[in-house]
């Protein structure tokens, strides 16, 4: 079984004066790590569709782009997995 997303929208609330090339550095991070953790724990198979995923728990304070990309790839994958 394969797993598509498609994330049409990041919207990352607490973060402020994040520059155009930090933004990239974020959804670069997010994007491999996601793709790192659906590989590795897909969600289970019931779990077809999720239109909005919000909620999620408080992200560590960091100023590192990637990091901040990582952790936040971290706690969408831990919602789609539960």
């Amino acid at each position: 079984m394969g797993v598509s997303l498609h994330v049409d929208e990041l919207v990352i609330r607490g973060v402020e004066g994040v520059r155009h090339a930090d933004a990239d550095r974020i959804a670069r991070a997010f994007t491999r790590e996601l793709t790192r953790l659906l590989t590795e724990q897909p969600p289970a198979a019931e779990a077809l569709s999720y239109d909005v995923v919000n909620g999620l728990r408080p992200l560590p304070a960091t100023t590192s782009a990637r990091r901040l990309g990582r952790e936040l790839a971290r706690a969408v994958h831990q919602e789609l997995v539960r």
